[in-house]
């Protein structure tokens, strides 16, 4: 009886406030989450877990070693990806985060990435941005990883001491100056661990290469990475 009222509450809610698909902002499907099964399957995939010469590990090469880089999806200005992740980070949305972790999991997993990594560990956020935000939305993403994946998740061993602002805007250069001692290792967790760092955006990957210069100080057995987007 309590979830048939549970039910016909929300059938009742959503005659007022709808459901509306993140992509299109057509009326979601009954069971479908943020994004309706069109805009599911008009997602720019990237399939780097599938390729041979793996695109985006050009990023690190030479900078610092990853055994994989895995992007969910290509990011284009006006994209839907741009559009997703724009919610997720600014629009209160954090199961957008989760909802796209289990899916790229389920991928991964399927392609034998179950035993791949010891632990995900999410980019973290400033403690004044988190306060802001309400949350960290890379988290977010690597808890529907770990779910899916079966890998345990380290919130709390990697910080960011530095709070540096939006780099949106800032040059490669200048964005890479910028995170130049922003982040911090508070314990060795990370010792000879297979490392998965985890975050919903890589342009430049100044960021990235910041926390993983930190995390090899750690001596993990290997690092990776994984993003929701990825732009060239």
């Amino acid at each position: 009886m309590k979830g048939s009222f549970s039910t016909y509450l929300s059938d009742f809610v959503s005659l007022f406030y709808p459901n509306l698909c993140l992509g299109c902002d057509e009326l979601l499907p009954k069971g479908s989450e943020y994004l309706c099964p069109k805009c599911h399957y008009n997602l720019p995939k990237t399939h780097t877990h599938r390729l041979e010469v793996p695109q985006f590990k050009e990023k690190f090469e030479g900078v610092v070693a990853v055994r994989d880089v895995l992007v969910y999806a290509h990011f284009f200005k006006k994209g839907l990806i741009q559009k997703v992740l724009h919610q997720l980070k600014y629009g209160n949305q954090p199961g957008i985060g989760e909802m796209i972790g289990r899916r790229y999991g389920k991928e991964l997993l399927e392609s034998g990435y179950a035993d791949a990594y010891d632990l995900i560990v999410p980019v973290p956020l400033h403690e004044k941005r988190f306060k802001e935000r309400g949350y960290n939305q890379s988290e977010h993403f690597g808890l529907g990883l770990s779910k899916a994946l079966g890998i345990p998740m380290n919130v709390d061993s990697l910080v960011k001491v530095k709070h540096v602002g939006s780099q949106t805007k800032r040059s490669k250069l200048s964005r890479i100056v910028n995170v130049d001692g922003v982040f911090k290792v508070l314990d060795n967790s990370f010792y000879e661990k297979r490392v998965l760092l985890v975050d919903d955006l890589m342009t430049t990957g100044s960021t990235l290469v910041a926390c993983l210069e930190v995390l090899r100080e750690c001596k993990p057995e290997f690092m990776g990475i994984a993003t929701i987007g990825g732009a060239k």
